[in-house]
């Protein structure tokens, strides 16, 4: 069986989201101590954010999101009035992550009123990718993916980004962006910073400052119209990780492989 990619031992793996939307519900905020409780043993932290919900750029209301945390604070639950997120930066495989997310879900639905519907699931995979000697982050992702080598005409990498949007078989779109730069501010403004704590090799020191560092970001969403059921958004993203990892492995190169297998 191939490993997983979270469990090699050089793993490029720093963040996963799996985001799932669905209808409003009302005072949520009654709801979220009983839900709390329901989960406690993995994630006994917990922080309430108020945030400014904006439209067309202008604040529209106030909005509050409740975030549980496990203790080491690697792992956590986002609740929202209408949706919940479980993400991480200690992913493993796609097999433990996906049995936190249905024990959340369930204990989530017990305290939910029923002819609740699910509108939106995505998946997401962030890979930070730094230089290994002569591997280079171009020599880690397939080539058309990479940056033009423009060396014989003296022209230097400063910053380039590629984004490819498909269709997928499930009926959803994968989006995978690309990015590489000679600075550190390459995370995803979206999703970084957070609050879990980062990944440790987000600490690993570039070998030269004017090396380039790189991101794949797999962004793999699916509108839907289902009840919220557990067995089957669970099932659904199966099908989007099934995918999604296919992609990741189209996207890097055998040379990646053979080096984030390595023992460190």
């Amino acid at each position: 069986m191939t490993q997983a990619l979270g469990q090699l031992p050089k793993a490029p793996l720093i963040y996963v989201l799996a985001q799932v939307v669905f209808t409003r519900v009302p005072k949520m905020d009654d709801i979220w101590e009983d839900f709390h409780k329901s989960v406690f043993n993995v994630y006994p932290e917990s922080e309430i954010e108020q945030f400014a919900l904006k439209k067309a750029g202008l604040e529209s209301s106030k909005e509050i999101r409740w975030h549980l945390l496990s203790k080491d604070k690697r792992k956590g639950l986002i609740l929202y009035s209408n949706q919940l997120i479980l993400h991480t930066t200690s992913y493993t495989t796609s097999q433990d992550f996906f049995a936190n997310l249905e024990v959340a879900l369930a204990n989530l639905i017990e305290n939910l009123p029923n002819n609740i519907s699910v509108s939106r699931m995505g998946l997401r995979y962030v890979d930070f990718l730094i230089p290994y000697g002569n591997l280079t982050v171009d020599s880690q992702v397939d080539e058309h993916l990479g940056m033009l080598d423009l060396d014989e005409i003296e022209c230097k990498p400063i910053n380039f980004e590629r984004i490819a949007n498909y269709h997928t078989k499930i009926g959803g779109e994968l989006i995978i962006r690309h990015r590489q730069t000679t600075g550190m501010d390459i995370l995803p403004s979206d999703l970084f910073p957070n609050i879990l704590e980062p990944a440790p090799l987000l600490n690993v020191q570039k070998p030269h400052p004017d090396d380039v560092v790189g991101i794949l970001d797999f962004d793999h969403v699916l509108k839907t119209n289902i009840n919220l059921n557990t067995a089957q958004i669970i099932d659904t993203f199966n099908h989007l990780q099934k995918t999604t990892s296919a992609a990741f492995r189209q996207a890097t190169t055998k040379a990646a492989f053979n080096h984030w297998s390595e023992e460190t």
